[in-house]
């Protein structure tokens, strides 16, 4: 059965992730990113794509799967902001105390 696993990147470069994807025997990545560019070296779609494709791991982009845009990070606006949790306050987060349907 196959097994769904999930990774980032920050702090890696792209060798060392490639790397941990090939000895966790990953065949597929999907990238749910919204926009799938990166300031990173070697992280945006097509280089990221070709550098999997020499690894032998085949590169999928779903941005449906990722974060609606306005909602990372908790930055979702409008009258829909009720259904999202703010973890503001939890996990170490020093802006304040958590709130859930506050609005």
């Amino acid at each position: 059965m196959p097994q769904l696993m999930t990774i980032g990147y920050e702090g890696a470069t792209q060798a060392e992730v490639i790397e941990k994807l090939r000895a966790a025997r990953v065949e597929v990545l999907v990238d749910v990113r919204a926009v799938a560019s990166s300031r990173r070296a070697g992280f945006s779609k097509s280089i990221l794509a070709a550098s999997l494709a020499e690894a032998g791991i085949d590169y999928v982009h779903l941005r449906a799967l990722g974060t609606p845009q306005g909602r990372a990070r908790g930055r979702a606006q409008g009258p829909d902001r009720r259904d999202v949790p703010d973890f503001r306050g939890t996990s170490g987060n020093p802006r304040g105390p958590a709130r859930h349907g506050a609005g």
